[in-house]
């Protein structure tokens, strides 16, 4: 009887193992660059881009959201880092590009431990959030109606 319930315990753990992101993000890192395009900025990223939404699988973002410029238009090129510290120091976590629509994104496993500090950087201006952040759905939260939206210059 012991023998069928470890034999259970141990298949049904095989098949949740199995079927884990995990292995399929670090083989197939998806993220955005300064010179694509991608869709739907200032849209909470991960409503689709999830384990269960229709953006799946290796497009399953990590991190994600948009920035903009003073003008609200979308803005690339915008260095969003990740930091174990706030103000800009601590350990660099993770560093990602907005694209052409003004959209960062990830499929990278990011650990956010006890939270990491987000920073946007464009050229000598340098945006820092004073509060550690646990997820990785910027736009959740700065869509321009509970939190501002992330503005560069």
């Amino acid at each position: 009887m012991h023998l069928r319930i470890i034999s259970t315990v141990l298949f049904v753990l095989t098949l949740v193992l199995g079927c884990s992101h995990l292995d399929e993000n670090e083989n197939d890192i998806e993220e955005s660059t300064a010179t694509e395009h991608s869709h739907n900025t200032g849209k909470n990223c991960s409503s689709c881009h999830n384990s269960n939404g229709n953006e799946a699988s290796s497009l399953w973002w990590t991190v994600a959201g948009s920035v903009y410029n003073s003008n609200n238009k979308p803005v690339n090129n915008v260095s969003i880092e990740l930091r174990d510290n706030k103000n800009r120091t601590g350990n660099l976590i993770k560093q990602i590009t907005s694209d052409l629509s003004g959209n960062f994104y990830t499929n990278q496993i990011v650990n956010f431990k006890n939270g990491l500090y987000p920073v946007i950087v464009s050229g000598n201006t340098v945006k820092t959030m004073q509060s550690p952040f646990n997820g990785g759905s910027c736009n959740s939260c700065h869509n321009g109606i509970s939190t501002a939206i992330l503005k560069i210059n």
